[in-house]
């Protein structure tokens, strides 16, 4: 559908109908919305489908980690905010001498969101970035881990904090904070780990201003 259409606009500019080009914008950025949303969902059913192949050996509170949506501890330390925020990061390879054109990531949940920028970047640096990402350390305990049921732990509580499998790896990425303190935790790690000033934007976005 999407290949007709931007045939469609294609053949309309040829003949100078910029009327029709006009017409047809908005139904192509919806029909794009649409596709991301659909890769959304097909990478969270993939991440379920990986954890109940691979339960032999894990405790039950980490195989809940990996199935159940952590969004609610989201809302839950971000009691004020008006509307379910989502994150929007914009990451320019080539600045940090990697053979790609800029990237854009977003995700229905700042969590995924972030949890798919800690993918990519443990995916083009590998070890280099995955001890520089052990070795930082937020509010509630350390960044990313491989036994979220031991690390990010609320003892008062008994219970799990807020956590995303990082897709590709075996870690866990703490992910129990606001979307506010996620912006300034992702500045951070771009700092860790050297990434080249400001090659890595990242932006607060109203979820339904993004998937409409």
């Amino acid at each position: 559908m999407l290949c007709k259409i931007g045939k469609l606009m294609q053949d309309h500019l040829e003949n100078q109908n910029f009327d029709d080009v006009t017409a047809l914008s908005p139904i192509l950025s919806r029909l794009k919305d649409l596709q991301r949303r659909r890769e959304a969902v097909e990478r969270e059913v993939s991440e379920i489908e990986a954890a109940l192949s691979h339960t032999n050996g894990i405790q039950t509170q980490q195989r809940l980690a990996e199935l159940l949506p952590h969004n609610a501890d989201e809302e839950q330390v971000d009691p004020g905010r008006a509307r379910p925020q989502t994150l929007c990061i914009r990451i320019e390879w080539q600045a940090n001498k990697r053979p790609h054109g800029p990237e854009e990531i977003c995700e229905h949940t700042a969590a995924a969101t972030m949890a798919f920028f800690i993918g990519r970047i443990i995916q083009e640096f590998g070890d280099q970035a995955i001890k520089k990402l052990e070795s930082i350390r937020i509010n509630r305990g350390p960044l990313i881990s491989k036994t979220p049921a031991k690390d990010f732990i609320n003892q008062a509580q008994g219970r799990l904090y807020g956590n995303k499998r990082i897709r590709g790896t075996e870690y866990y990425l703490l992910t129990h904070s606001s979307t506010a303190q996620k912006c300034d935790d992702i500045k951070r790690i771009c700092r860790v780990l050297g990434l080249a000033p400001g090659s890595v934007h990242v932006e607060q976005l109203d979820r339904q201003n993004v998937y409409l």
